[in-house]
């Protein structure tokens, strides 16, 4: 009987609390203004990102089943060029609980819903972006007297548009969803997500050893895979963008289908029969629009070769190397002919 009214006390105690935190959250979303809640979100996250942004849309506040705000019509803009490099239709901060009972304003995580990013490179190679990785890369340095930070950020129902001054014509990836793991504490930085490009869905995951550095177009590792049903690659290496961007590493492709490979990625149609299953695993360094391809092992149509590969990527894309292999079948693509 003794023990049965402890767990009642103790239930009745717990309920008391629960109550006793709704009641004073209600009394917060009336007593907290929305200008102060926008003030205090806007400051986060430029203390946070070093970037600025736009809040343009209404505000609302929601207590259940995540202390949360939203904005609507947010934007970021580089203040050098203008340009803004996001809009999003709504960006959602949650809150903290605890220091939200104390009358806080802490984010826990970010979320943009259906963001449009758009990327401008310019004949000099800089983009639109340049001035906002430069606050970030400040934002990023140590700082003793930073206040505590989120470490999340996603990405839902997005699109990035990339244009280049080179090209008349757009490049749009479509349905983005990215989780990015934001690194307030330790030096990495992960994003894991899907996108659609040229109507395939593909699944994508980016790894930074060390966030601030690659930023800072400093040698940074990385590890990036791509998968999608006509192309798979990895990369595993370092990479550098100062002055030009660098990369080396290990390279792994492979392709059910080197033809319907080629025709996804840029419209080539190759000629003959043949080139279908592909795989080339190789030593890469990329520089200046050329790769590099050393300890080439490469499989194409039951065909195996070893040795060097160079591909040139800016102006005319041309491919040159020696492959050494110890039998070839032409048969997959004299067949046709």
């Amino acid at each position: 009987m003794t023990a049965a009214n402890g767990l009642k006390r103790l239930a009745i105690a717990v309920a008391g609390v629960a109550a006793a935190a709704f009641a004073t959250l209600v009394g917060l979303s009336f007593l907290i203004p929305a200008t102060s809640v926008r003030d205090a979100v806007k400051k986060e996250i430029r203390d946070v990102t070093g970037l600025d942004p736009t809040l343009r849309g209404d505000i609302s506040v929601s207590l259940f089943p995540h202390a949360s705000v939203s904005f609507r019509d947010v934007q970021f803009a580089d203040t050098g060029s203008g340009q803004p490099g996001l809009i999003a239709d709504e960006m959602t901060a949650r809150l903290r609980y605890f220091p939200l009972l104390a009358g806080r304003i802490e984010i826990a995580d970010i979320t943009l819903n259906r963001p449009t990013i758009n990327i401008t490179f310019a004949a000099n190679g800089q983009t639109n972006w340049s001035g906002l990785t430069a606050s970030l890369a400040r934002a990023l340095q140590p700082n003793l007297n930073r206040a505590g930070s989120f470490s999340e950020i996603g990405i839902h129902d997005g699109t990035i548009i990339v244009r280049n001054a080179e090209k008349s014509t757009p490049e749009q990836i479509d349905n983005v969803d990215f989780e990015v793991a934001w690194p307030s504490i330790s030096k990495s930085f992960a994003a894991t997500g899907r996108f659609v490009w040229h109507d395939e869905p593909v699944q994508t995951s980016l790894t930074l050893t060390d966030f601030l550095a690659a930023l800072s177009g400093q040698l940074s590792g990385v590890k990036m895979r791509l998968t999608s049903d006509p192309l798979t690659v990895a990369f595993d290496g370092t990479a550098s963008n100062e002055p030009t961007l660098k990369m080396a590493g290990t390279l792994d492709v492979e392709a059910p289908s080197l033809r319907d490979a080629l025709r996804w990625t840029g419209n080539h149609k190759v000629p003959f029969g043949g080139f279908k299953r592909f795989a080339l695993r190789a030593d890469s360094d990329i520089s200046n629009g050329t790769i590099s391809l050393t300890n080439v092992n490469v499989e194409l149509d039951g065909n195996r070769a070893e040795g060097v590969l160079t591909l040139a990527t800016d102006g005319r894309r041309i491919v040159q190397g020696t492959l050494a292999a110890d039998s070839l079948d032409l048969t997959p693509y004299m067949a046709p002919v």
